[in-house]
């Protein structure tokens, strides 16, 4: 019976969520408002607490939730790859909620908002706990379902263009991504789709259809790449930023779009394996994909001067980083992938979450508008340095830390390749750098706006203030979490690095 509790992180959100939608609840009362906040920060906290319970004591449980037919199962299964997604939504949806709370207190329609927010929690934990691709594939469908409302949630003009468009290409990428479903399930070793360390082709079976494969592959890594952006796939995210800021903090660095980084992994690596790729020109191809990307996000980050959808072209560039890593089909590659993953879920939230309460504080959404709101709002703005000098990456910041295991990983996959393959690794190094380059102009422009306004000696910006304790403790946190990654990063690399040599 222990094995249920594996289902308990995907099936008490999904549950919760929708009995908030039943319910009845009238959120105009500061009562009601309350309750509904009561009940769905318990939710929320209960689901972490669990998660935190099976990855201390059922690490590596086996759950078949029911069969589709023949060997198509819902499997729910806790490795170590997927213990750390898991692990870093736990941690984050609790504070995510509870910066929500403050952040939603004047609108409307709290109820519908917090349902499908409790509801994606769930459906994303089922991304990470998923055991095969199928599974996977289900809760990555669902994923676009319920996140759906949110991003049409203000109901404007420009959310009902926003949502529109979110779901169009979610449900293109999704049917190139059922197209390898069904390869891999034709080509498994096993018959079926459960993900093994090292991939499942029966690979004496896929040499005569090599090439075929390695095409369906990359329309794979597409498909699941729109969920991450991957250029030119990416025009649903900037325009997504018309959601509250709860919503994009979570499509930007945790929900959807890691969720789309997740997928592209396992896919690589435990569905095809990294050894029936590597060396491929489907390598090459995906190579190249996620560096354009990368140029592209960076460079459009720095041209943009609405603030959300400048960090959005950042969320665009940053995920690339882990989809490199990933396309390096190495141990290190998907190491660095995953430290990444890690880093910049949290320099992501905590820059979306400062920009949300200076909207939330100011009304102001322009990177021009700006001028000395840094010293009127000094523990929002000393937060988002935090973020700002680490997606730069500053030594003794986590972002730091990442981007080297990154740089270290290009430099051997450049080593041990010929030819183009090899030149696009070590093209992939100066990419980096000239991301970080772009960076820091985009991230610093934002700050010394912010602290040194144009016209010195007047103060431009009066009478604002820091918002309050439910906005700030998740920011005095996530910096925290951004420094104590910098400068204690060991212990999880030693975790990331296992993961990275049994799979690849």
């Amino acid at each position: 019976m222990s094995e249920m509790l594996l289902a308990v992180p995907v099936l008490l959100p999904v549950a919760g969520g929708a009995s908030i939608l039943i319910l009845h609840f009238r959120t105009e009362g500061k009562k009601d408002d309350r309750w509904l906040a009561v009940i769905t920060e318990s939710l929320v906290l209960l689901n972490s607490l669990v998660i935190f319970w099976l990855l201390r004591y059922r690490m590596e449980t086996n759950l078949v939730l029911f069969r589709l037919f023949g060997n198509l199962t819902v499997r729910f299964k806790l490795d170590p790859m997927g213990g750390v997604f898991a692990g870093l939504i736990a941690f984050l949806w609790p504070l995510a909620a509870l910066y929500s709370f403050e952040y939603m207190r004047h609108e409307e329609r709290k109820r519908m908002f917090f349902a499908y927010y409790i509801m994606t929690y769930g459906v994303t934990a089922g991304i990470a706990l998923a055991g095969n691709l199928v599974t996977m594939y289900l809760c990555y469908e669902m994923l676009t379902l319920v996140t759906f409302p949110l991003v049409l949630f203000p109901m404007t003009r420009e959310a009902k263009e926003a949502s529109r468009r979110y779901l169009y290409y979610s449900i293109g990428g999704a049917a190139f991504a059922f197209i390898g479903l069904v390869f891999v399930l034709s080509f498994s070793v096993t018959g079926n789709t459960d993900f093994v360390a090292g991939g499942v082709l029966d690979l004496a079976a896929a040499e005569s259809w090599r090439n075929v494969l390695l095409f369906v592959y990359v329309l794979a890594f597409f498909g699941f790449g729109v969920k991450a952006a991957l250029f030119p796939l990416h025009g649903w995210l900037p325009r997504a930023t018309v959601a509250p800021t709860p919503v994009t903090a979570l499509l930007h660095a945790v929900a959807v779009v890691k969720s789309g980084a997740f997928a592209i992994l396992r896919f690589t690596y435990f569905s095809y394996g990294a050894a029936f790729l590597r060396g491929s020109w489907a390598q090459w191809v995906v190579m190249a994909a996620v560096l354009i990307t990368i140029v592209f996000g960076s460079t459009m980050a720095v041209r943009e001067i609405h603030w959300k959808r400048r960090l959005a072209y950042s969320t665009v560039s940053n995920l690339s980083y882990i989809l490199f890593g990933a396309a390096m089909m190495s141990p290190l590659g998907l190491t660095a992938a995953l430290s990444h993953l890690v880093v910049h879920a949290f320099m992501k939230i905590c820059s979306f979450f400062c920009a949300g309460a200076v909207m939330h504080q100011t009304g102001k959404t322009q990177v021009y508008e700006l001028d000395g709101v840094g010293r009127e709002m000094p523990v929002t703005f000393g937060c988002l340095t935090v973020a700002s000098l680490s997606l730069m990456g500053i030594p003794l910041l986590g972002g730091f830390i990442s981007k080297w295991n990154l740089v270290q990983a290009a430099f051997a996959c450049g080593g041990a390749s010929a030819g183009a393959k090899g030149r696009l690794a070590y093209a992939g190094v100066a990419v980096i750098l000239y991301s970080a380059l772009m960076t820091g102009i985009y991230m610093l422009t934002v700050l010394v706006r912010a602290y040194f306004p144009k016209i010195s000696g007047e103060r431009i910006a009066e009478g604002y203030r820091d918002p309050g304790w439910m906005m700030l403790v998740p920011l005095l946190i996530f910096a925290a979490v951004i420094l104590g990654l910098g400068l204690h990063f060991a212990p999880l690399m030693e975790l990331l690095g296992e993961i990275g040599g049994e799979a690849a």
